[in-house]
């Protein structure tokens, strides 16, 4: 592997602006660096889902055994046009005004400079697919729809957290609620008792919400209460949203009619009526941890220094619809810190440490 070259590769990579449903400049530059390593490459066409500019890119290069997929999303949090990388003392961080984009863009650049060492090594090698994403920083949605139809591995490694060595084979479940209470506008000043306030009804049944940590196994949050009109006027509408995210699908079903009853019950006492909405974000991921693939990814680790730390999350990635699809995926650690953070950095070493075990991976078969 040529270290100058990853490097030089990351700096690329994270100069060419790929802010979320703005990807397609990224995903053309990688098209192009997968056709000149001779990868098999196809656009998915997939932009106009998820109200992006770009599409996911598969590609393939052949070899022998048992392929391994390697996933990492190509868009970017905000604000992330006009990086200026800077590289002190063996870390690379922005300017201090712009995120640096090694979320997920170290996982890219790893992956493709580990290919290219492999084929200039001219060793015997397992094939390899890659799948690269849009959107996935607001809803994980380029793998949900992605095509799955041509690919061919069993086992996945997306490339989308932080510490090294870590192994994430559990993910929980992530569902989200939209709430609309719907009241009666008056005169606030004159006539308010012909009203029927939905600010109040929603107020009430966020009141009874539990929200954080609400066991060890379940996180619950609300956000966005929006109930727009004049102070003079009693409020006609109430809006809010709810999420929930759980590894106990039992629980996860216990709460979301909890959290119905109680938007119902505020409601009644207002005479307001109301529609809840429920979108499923994500799948739960689990892969056992005595898995072949975790078995392997444990093992190469070692080879190179690093101790492997299976754990679970509440966080989301891509891995999640992999899983979904019939592959075993897992999420492991490359060394990113403070993402979605104006001190969102990487040093060089965990860079290069990420595509030796991708290397290696590569050359496992």
């Amino acid at each position: 592997m040529n270290e100058q070259a990853l490097i030089d590769r990351f700096i690329r990579y994270i100069t060419c602006p790929s802010e979320s449903t703005r990807e397609r400049a990224f995903a053309e530059l990688l098209e192009r660096d997968l056709q000149a390593l001779e990868m098999a490459c196809e656009r998915q066409e997939i932009g106009a889902k998820c109200g992006s500019d770009g599409f996911n890119l598969y590609a393939m290069l052949p070899g022998e055994g048992e392929p391994l997929l390697f996933c990492a999303h190509m868009d970017t949090m905000e604000p992330g046009v006009g990086i200026t990388p800077t590289i002190i003392e063996g870390i690379i961080r922005s300017a201090g005004d712009t995120i640096l984009g090694a979320d997920d863009k170290a996982g890219i650049a790893a992956v493709l400079e580990a290919i290219a060492a492999v084929k200039a090594s001219h060793k015997p090698h397992r094939p390899v697919e890659v799948l690269f994403t849009v959107c996935e920083e607001i809803g994980l949605l380029g793998a949900k729809y992605a095509d799955y139809s041509q690919i061919r591995s069993q086992q996945a490694v997306v490339l989308d957290t932080g510490a090294m060595g870590c192994i994430i084979n559990q993910q929980a479940a992530h569902k989200k609620l939209m709430i609309t209470v719907k009241g009666k506008s008056a005169h606030a000043g004159i006539s308010p008792e012909l009203g029927i306030n939905a600010l109040k009804a929603a107020t009430d049944a966020i009141a009874k919400m539990r929200c954080g940590h609400v066991s060890e196994n379940t996180i619950m949050n609300v956000a966005n209460l929006l109930a727009p009109g004049k102070t003079n006027a009693v409020s006609d509408i109430a809006t809010f949203e709810m999420e929930i995210r759980s590894h106990s699908q039992n629980e996860l079903d216990f709460l979301i009619l909890q959290t119905k009853a109680q938007i119902k019950e505020a409601c009644q006492v207002y005479g307001a009526s109301y529609t809840v909405e429920e979108f499923a974000v994500s799948d739960p991921l689990y892969v056992n941890n005595d898995h072949p693939l975790i078995a392997l990814l444990a093992q190469t680790m070692e080879q190179i220094g690093l101790t492997a730390n299976i754990k679970r999350t509440f966080g989301g990635c891509d891995a999640t619809w992999l899983n979904a699809h019939g592959l075993a995926a897992v999420n492991i650690g490359i060394g990113m810190q403070n993402g979605h953070s104006l001190d969102e950095h990487i040093s060089i070493a965990d860079l290069v440490t990420t595509t030796q075990l991708i290397e290696k991976l590569i050359l496992s078969v």
